[in-house]
């Protein structure tokens, strides 16, 4: 395709989270015409608000194994502190459930879990290329994450696992752990080793999400039009000539649906239904007292199954898993959960009386690849969504792969997508 054709097209973009905006970027970058619209009053309001803010790309393996219909049934007894079913009668978690469970096998949790930490490098690179390109800010550092584990056991395991310096993945023993960075002196007694990550990062997603809208909106072929509900859409055939809102109507020459949980309502009218169920996390933010009690970098902690990171003067602490389909509201014994982890290891370093705490819904499919490519009914409109808790490890990847496709590039991330019937993956 021609610059001269590209820079007519024009190309809607339903999204304003970290997904939709990293998309638009790649889009304008080349020479498209680009229109974000989010019915939410300001960019990355709903799932990229509050998140872990870790590029977990050690992280970017599917939830869908051996080991998870174990960890379900203790979920639905009450039993596993870090799953919640708050929904039983709801229809699409059963339907989302039973696809989730076909996944659980060995074969296909390497196959989802392979393509996953494809993405996952793709987007921490876009990522690093995308902050040289536009000199942003936001509370980012490039110097890894710990992996720590406080169950015997549950290292041991991992210690059999693709560990190695080869792998950016380096295990340590509890003593040099704490003697590297005193401030896990936190977990004394309990620490029973981990391991350091050169393949992760850090970064505030909803301080990139915004500087970047702002920095889209200085560029003429980028706008925003944020409190807009698209309604519908007008269509000629196979293809959508306008996206329809509260608003005003937006023409286009292609439709991106970038809209998180949101996108199975945004599909409907195609006869499309993505597997997409939206699993409620938490997280809690604190003002830092002491900063020298603070690791030196972001860690997981593997056995407790919460992420912790520094960004700036602030903490935040994310956990939780909670089935409770579109409901976000902030449920005090989940937050408890957190306030009472950071109380046990950060007292006093940390303002645990002061904490903001904020619920998001991650858009999750049951593999845990999102959906990348074209609706096979229509010839112009496109789907980037369902990338769960990678969400902001994606992101520039994915926007990145997009933009590529609705071009015609040749594709740098092949067989990244989940699969339907009904979309045209690379």
């Amino acid at each position: 395709m021609h610059e001269q054709h590209k820079n007519s097209q024009r190309v809607v973009v339903v999204g304003a989270g970290v997904v939709g905006v990293a998309t638009a970027y790649h889009l304008a970058q080349r020479g498209y015409q680009v229109v974000v619209l989010d019915q939410a009053d300001a960019p990355a309001a709903i799932c990229s608000y509050a998140n872990a803010g870790i590029i977990a790309v050690g992280h970017a393996a599917s939830w869908a194994g051996p080991e998870a219909p174990r960890q379900m049934v203790r979920a639905m007894l009450g039993k596993e502190l870090s799953v919640k079913i708050s929904r039983f009668m709801d229809p699409d978690l059963w339907r989302w459930g039973l696809s989730f469970l076909c996944n659980c096998n060995v074969a296909a949790h390497r196959k989802h879990s392979n393509a996953m930490a494809m993405l996952s490098r793709h987007g921490r690179d876009a990522l690093r290329k995308m902050e040289a390109e536009v000199g942003l800010s936001f509370d980012q550092a490039h110097d890894g994450v710990y992996y720590l584990y406080t169950s015997q056991a549950k290292f041991a395991a991992r210690m059999q696992g693709n560990i190695g310096p080869e792998t950016g993945f380096t295990p340590h023993d509890a003593s040099t752990l704490m003697t590297m960075d005193p401030a896990l002196q936190a977990f004394h007694g309990k620490l029973q080793g981990g391991l350091i990550s050169d393949v992760d990062s850090k970064g505030d997603c909803q301080s990139f999400t915004a500087k970047l809208v702002d920095w889209l909106t200085e560029r003429s072929n980028v706008t925003f039009h944020f409190s807009t509900k698209v309604t519908g859409y007008v269509t000629k055939g196979a293809r959508v000539r306008a996206v329809l809102t509260d608003t005003g109507h937006f023409a286009c020459d292609h439709v991106v649906i970038a809209a998180g949980t949101e996108t199975p309502k945004l599909t409907a009218s195609f006869g499309v239904k993505p597997m997409i169920y939206p699993i409620k996390g938490y997280s809690a933010t604190y003002q830092i007292l002491d900063a020298t009690r603070i690791p030196n970098r972001p860690f997981i902690d593997e056995t407790s199954l919460l992420a912790v990171t520094q960004l700036g003067d602030r903490l935040r602490v994310t956990a939780i898993a909670e089935f409770a389909g579109h409901d976000r509201t902030v449920t005090a014994d989940r937050v408890a959960y957190l306030d009472t982890y950071v109380d046990q290891h950060f007292s006093g370093a940390v303002d645990v009386a002061q904490a903001e705490h904020w619920a998001g819904l991650r858009p999750t499919t049951p593999s845990g690849r999102p959906y990348l490519g074209r609706l096979r009914k229509t010839s112009n409109v496109w789907l980037n969504a369902g990338h769960g808790q990678l969400g902001w490890t994606m992101a520039a990847g994915a926007g990145e792969v997009m933009a590529a496709m609705i071009s015609g590039a040749p594709n740098t991330a092949p067989q990244v997508s989940e699969t339907a019937r009904w979309l045209i993956t690379p």
